[in-house]
């Protein structure tokens, strides 16, 4: 998307602003972005507000602040059906773009933030992708030391040890 000065172009290298009119140049997406205080969440939302962008065809600020929900509902489905992004991504997509829209729309720049009428896809919040024992395969680790014996006794210590608070009434 092709758009005026950012906000870093028309901060000098003294920390002063060029104009006041440099500054109302500025498209308020732009404004949105400088605003996310972390590096890393400026660059993901960046990419991601892109590829929305780039997938959908919008090339000025003017058009994105049009977007509806049939719009999102193309890029959810596109993600998902034709690029097989995870849920995981599509949903941190979605919300990069809802941030943007709350922001435009708080200011006066979009009349409604279009992602809130889509739902977005569902995520194992059960199983995660670190590797871990389940509870039952904690239970027969922490059983299989000998309770009679002090070489067990120490066994049975040291796996517990680490164990999250709510585990450790398993080792008892």
């Amino acid at each position: 998307m092709d758009s005026p000065p950012t906000l870093p172009a028309l901060i000098s290298p003294s920390g002063t602003v060029a104009t006041l009119e440099g500054l109302a140049a500025i498209p308020e997406e732009e404004i949105w972005l400088a605003s996310q205080k972390s590096a890393r969440t400026r660059r993901a939302y960046k990419q991601d507000v892109a590829h929305f962008t780039r997938t959908i065809g919008i090339t000025s600020p003017e058009q994105l602040r049009q977007v509806d929900h049939r719009a999102v509902i193309a890029w959810e489905r596109i993600m998902r059906e034709q690029e097989g992004a995870a849920a995981s991504t599509v949903r941190r997509r979605m919300a990069a773009l809802s941030s943007l829209f709350k922001h435009l729309v708080r200011h006066g720049y979009a009349a409604r933030n279009p992602v809130v009428d889509v739902r977005r896809p569902n995520i194992n919040r059960e199983e995660g992708s670190t590797a871990a024992f389940s509870k039952a395969q904690a239970r027969r680790l922490l059983d299989a030391p000998a309770l009679d014996t002090i070489a067990g006794a120490r066994d049975r210590a040291i796996l517990a040890v680490g164990l999250h608070p709510k585990s450790v009434r398993l080792f008892c």
